[in-house]
């Protein structure tokens, strides 16, 4: 999907230009304030955690992690959702991965495990409770329940 230069935030200019010319050439750029969005998609393509970006200091902080954190998704996955992973994000898989290996594992140690803010992690296991992959029994000394799936 390609965006018009319209439908941009007007003030979006390369910091580095050396940085942003290299991204451009490199395919992972179309137009400048769409990168990111590339990013994460090659960061999922490839299997990686989703990059973390956050906003600071009047400009944009990119992580991006090199490997999986907390193991493959798969495997014991698959055959606790019942073959029915299929419809999940990567990050969601791994969200899921952690909670299937540790049902009494917190959000915010998933965030730690994950690398990622708390409110991030709260989104995820929301988009698995709606998905009905898990149910949280309990607050704050509760433990989460695997949804067998037919």
């Amino acid at each position: 999907m390609k965006f018009t230069q319209s439908q941009l935030d007007p003030n979006s200019r390369p910091r580095n230009p050396k940085i942003a010319d290299a991204c451009f050439k490199s395919g992972y750029i179309d137009t400048w304030g769409r990168g990111t969005l590339k990013i994460i998609s090659a960061c999922e393509e490839a299997g990686l955690p989703e990059p973390e970006i956050i906003e600071k200091d009047g400009g944009v902080q990119v992580t991006i992690y090199r490997e999986r954190i907390g193991g493959q998704a798969g495997g014991q996955v698959g055959g606790q959702a019942g073959g029915q992973v299929g419809n999940l994000t990567a990050r969601q898989k791994e969200v899921f991965e952690l909670i299937v290996s540790n049902p009494t594992i917190s959000r915010k140690e998933l965030a730690e495990k994950l690398r990622i803010n708390e409110s991030a992690v709260q989104k995820h296991t929301d988009a698995l409770k709606k998905k009905e992959f898990i149910e949280r029994e309990g607050e704050t000394t509760g433990h989460w329940i695997i949804i067998e799936k037919e």
